[in-house]
């Protein structure tokens, strides 16, 4: 029998929910694309957790790029660095914060990716703001989540989730505009943003 749900993800280990970020993984592609990332580019993973975005992201951007992890969790970056330390990997910046609350001085990112944590969090558009005033004008964003309409076969239950129009309406009032919009899958969406640049 499976546990209840929780926003917080206490019902889970690191070691399952890493598996499940892996079960995602053929979603990281097009938000790599999106972001256009390429060697020694610098960016942002919202809600890092205990970081298989975070390598596939490191894998891109090289040795002379930044990948900040961030995750309010420090037993997830614990988790993280750990991966780090065997694969001998030092291009991932971990950072234990509240992503509602980021401070723009203390890094510098070329893009952000803002992936399946906003339904975890309790002002998921206060997490867009903070990012956006992390960014400098025309970087690109994505915002990924679990679509309302999805089978739920994973990821958080229907209430649970997010309308893409609703995501849209945040992005807008962060100063992100929206320039594109993908079903990754039947479960899976993903918002395509630039920081200060017109809806499209």
């Amino acid at each position: 029998m499976n546990a209840p749900y929780r926003k917080d993800l206490g019902h889970l280990g690191w070691d399952q929910v890493f598996a499940r970020q892996e079960q995602r993984g053929d979603l990281i592609g097009d938000w790599i694309e999106a972001l256009q990332l390429e060697p020694g580019d610098r960016v942002l993973d919202v809600g890092a957790g205990p970081g298989f975005v975070s390598l596939a992201l490191a894998d891109r951007v090289g040795p002379r790029g930044a990948v900040y992890a961030l995750d309010r969790s420090a037993d997830a970056l614990a988790y993280l660095a750990r991966l780090q330390t065997g694969r001998g990997i030092r291009q991932i910046e971990r950072i234990a914060a509240d992503a509602a609350a980021l401070d723009p001085k203390s890094i510098r990112p070329t893009a952000a990716l803002v992936t399946m944590v906003l339904h975890h969090a309790d002002d998921p558009a206060a997490i867009l703001r903070s990012v956006a005033r992390c960014l400098p004008p025309g970087a690109p964003v994505v915002i990924g989540e679990f679509h309302p309409e999805g089978p739920c076969t994973s990821g958080p239950p229907r209430e649970e989730r997010l309308a893409p129009d609703t995501v849209r309406a945040w992005c807008a009032a962060a100063g992100l505009g929206v320039t594109g919009y993908r079903r990754q899958t039947p479960e899976h969406y993903a918002l395509f943003a630039k920081r200060g640049v017109p809806c499209g």
